[in-house]
């Protein structure tokens, strides 16, 4: 079936533009060349760009990934797809082995019946107890060939974050690498060097910068440079941004931008149970106790945030608010995420590619989602 999208100033190369667009099935068949079709859709002046990919989302819609629960991955994924994530990445926090395992064979079975559950993120457990955040503290450890080589064995993980400066010999981000696996750093108290080091054998990816990621603290005096400075410093490196106005003031949504770029950078909404709800109070994410209160889940003593409660239109919004070009505020979380993960037909409007679409308004409010061509009703 052909599906004409017409009246759209829909994102091509980096540049609004008002032609028509046409979906063949599954996947983008015309972009301003006419051809018949069967359908029409009046996007009504509105944007019109790529699906938003989502690499770092816990949970919504009242549900967690962690707590290992087939129909609860399927209605948080259901709840971001509302907002235009039409490729998510469920993730799963630190925890023992079977609770880990646990959650991995949930998310397993849900991707059969969702594709746009495109990958298995696991976020730790192989943390410095110096940046714990909102994880676990008491599952923190170094890691165990013995442990990860059973996961490996067993699972397809699209992604696997931890400290660089657990690893000095390199053995489990070869591991990683060796099995596909995307390695990211993420809870890390490393120096610039020890980074450096772990980039230079592969791990060129930081996990929501400024949010436990070690920066510049002194020794008997000096000062020595983390991993805030390495990522600026390489630039193979690319790092994710928790855009949700509350994570990073704008001015470091500016920063970032300024020094790294749209095509270095990737919007996440590291989002919680409790996004997509209106609810405020007590909740808990991966297990550990939190609060919902001023557009952000924090921990009890409100000492930090315990993931998001955004999605990812709230991203946009939130990075366009901040000053930086719609266009490439698109691009962090459609174009620049997907070449992080190797999704070859994903994050762009191109002939070709999967027919996974967003229709929002002036205000980045999504009016209609299409995923693999076929339009959602909610």
């Amino acid at each position: 079936m052909i599906t004409r999208i017409k009246n759209g100033n829909v994102l091509i190369d980096g540049v609004f533009q008002k032609v028509d667009l046409f979906l063949d099935g599954k996947t983008i068949a015309s972009i301003g060349t006419q051809m018949s079709f069967d359908q029409e859709v009046d996007a009504e002046g509105n944007y019109v760009t790529a699906g938003f990919i989502d690499l770092h989302c816990h949970g919504g819609g009242g549900a967690d990934f962690s707590d290992g629960d087939v129909e609860g991955v399927l209605c948080a994924a259901k709840l971001h797809l509302q907002h235009g994530t039409t490729t998510l990445f469920p993730t799963a926090l630190s925890a023992d082995f079977d609770a880990l395992e646990k959650a991995v064979c949930a998310i397993e079975e849900a991707q059969k019946q969702m594709p746009m559950l495109a990958g298995i993120h696991l976020e730790g457990p192989y943390f410095s107890p110096a940046q714990t955040g909102a994880q676990n503290g008491k599952v923190l450890r170094k890691p165990l060939a013995e442990e990860y080589q059973k996961i490996l064995s067993k699972h397809k993980i699209a992604r696997w974050d931890y400290a660089p400066e657990l690893d000095p010999d390199f053995q489990f981000l070869h591991a990683l690498l060796a099995d596909g696996v995307i390695p990211s750093a993420a809870h890390t108290d490393a120096t610039c060097a020890e980074m450096e080091a772990a980039a230079q054998q592969g791990c060129r990816l930081i996990t929501h910068l400024y949010s436990c990621t070690s920066t510049i603290r002194r020794e008997a005096g000096f000062r020595i440079a983390g991993v805030v400075e390495a990522t600026y410093l390489r630039d193979d490196v690319c790092a994710e941004l928790i855009a949700d106005g509350c994570h990073l003031p704008y001015s470091l949504l500016r920063l970032a931008y300024k020094l790294k770029g749209a095509d270095r950078l990737v919007l996440v909404t590291d989002a919680m149970r409790a996004a997509g709800l209106e609810q405020t109070g007590a909740f808990d994410i991966g297990g550990v106790p939190c609060i919902v209160e001023d557009g952000v889940a924090k921990l009890l003593d409100r000492s930090a945030f315990a993931g998001s409660v955004a999605t990812a239109d709230r991203l946009v919004r939130t990075c366009y608010a901040a000053g930086i070009p719609l266009a490439d505020c698109v691009k962090m979380v459609t174009q620049t995420p997907a070449k992080i993960m190797g999704l070859h037909n994903k994050g762009c409007i191109a002939i070709g590619y999967d027919a996974d679409i967003v229709i929002f308004g002036a205000d980045i409010a999504v009016k209609k989602v299409f995923l693999q061509g076929e339009e959602m009703v909610w």
